[in-house]
């Protein structure tokens, strides 16, 4: 009865997703008309003349499958350091990740590094903010690791540390940045999947493609060590490399993705404590559903962030709305602090 309830709820979450991904491409601030879309496909029309069909394909399906990406990676990161971290409220970017992220995008935007040459979507930019996360993660990684096993106690205190670290060089960037940097960046800090075009897809498919296929192949690991490393040891797991696998896929993964939308919040840590209310706490079912959750929660933040005010809501605000206060809705359903 609990197996096809779990299968139910996979098809439920997966019909979410796809549900997602088609309002997602007609809702916006002006809703774009499918029918007229394929009309000027059919008939041909080259896309600079083609206005409602350029818009679908350049501005429209982008967006909808950078969040779909972004939304999924996130999801299984955070499941998967929840896993790792043994603490329900660890997320993407307890480790410092998104901090450091942050801190290299301002130094690229305070020191007019911005305008470079890109690779696909990989601007200065994004190339910064991608260098300083995995600094922080080679960091981290160094300061954890141990002769048997990574810490995680040092990871996490290591990782709230780097955080504070990064928080203060944000700081410093500001105080050196012009006011015109300072706009953009408030604006970057706060996330985005406005994207135009298909390279941030194509660099988020071929990284969170590969990490969340690396993670999911975990998943029967992650349910032994949560009756602790001992056992798991004990029963065959491999936990130093379970736990070097983990921090450093997810960890990459969550550097990729917060160099091309910039640091959105909540959605890996609600996410798995979402869909972990209905499903326990198996992984090899926690994950991929939370994988699916995630990558539908994204979408239709996205879409109210369209629509919830004139002009355009940073998505990273509409997460924050919605995640915090049904996160403080799980916490007293659960009695997490009993």
């Amino acid at each position: 009865m609990r197996d096809a309830f779990r299968i139910r709820l996979g098809w439920l979450l997966a019909a979410f997703a796809l549900a997602a991904v088609v309002a997602s491409v007609l809702v916006g601030s002006e809703s774009l008309s499918a029918a007229q879309a394929w009309r000027e496909w059919r008939a041909g029309i080259p896309l600079p003349e083609a206005p409602t069909l350029s818009v679908f394909i350049n501005q429209r399906m982008p967006r909808t499958l950078t969040a779909l990406l972004a939304g999924a990676g996130l999801a299984l990161a955070g499941c998967s350091f929840q896993a790792l971290l043994r603490n329900p409220l660890a997320t993407p970017y307890t480790l410092g990740v998104a901090s450091a992220g942050s801190l290299g995008a301002y130094v690229a935007h305070v020191f007019a590094l911005g305008t470079s040459v890109t690779f696909l979507s990989f601007g200065t930019v994004q190339a910064f903010a991608f260098a300083f996360a995995v600094a922080d993660v080679l960091l981290i990684y160094g300061l954890a690791v141990r002769k048997s096993r990574v810490s995680p106690t040092v990871l996490l205190l290591a990782g709230v540390t780097l955080n504070m670290l990064a928080g203060s060089g944000i700081m410093f960037m500001r105080h050196l940045a012009r006011p015109e940097h300072l706009v953009t960046m408030e604006r970057w800090l706060m996330g985005g999947v406005d994207v135009i075009g298909f390279d941030p897809v194509l660099v988020l498919l071929l990284s969170v493609t590969p990490c969340a296929v690396v993670l999911l192949a975990q998943a029967a690991k992650f349910d032994q060590l949560g009756f602790g490393a001992e056992l798991a040891a004990g029963r065959g797991v491999n936990v130093k490399r379970l736990q070097a696998v983990t921090f450093v896929v997810g960890s990459l993964m969550t550097a990729v993705i917060v160099s091309e939308v910039g640091p959105i919040g909540f959605v890996g840590l609600i996410t798995p404590h979402a869909v972990r209310t209905f499903v326990g706490s198996r992984h090899r079912i926690l994950m991929p559903l939370s994988l699916l959750a995630g990558a539908g929660f994204l979408c239709c933040c996205d879409i109210v962030a369209r629509v919830m005010l004139p002009g355009e809501t940073p998505i990273g605000i509409v997460t924050s709305l919605i995640g915090g206060p049904f996160f403080i809705y799980l916490l007293v359903r659960r009695k997490f602090a009993d």
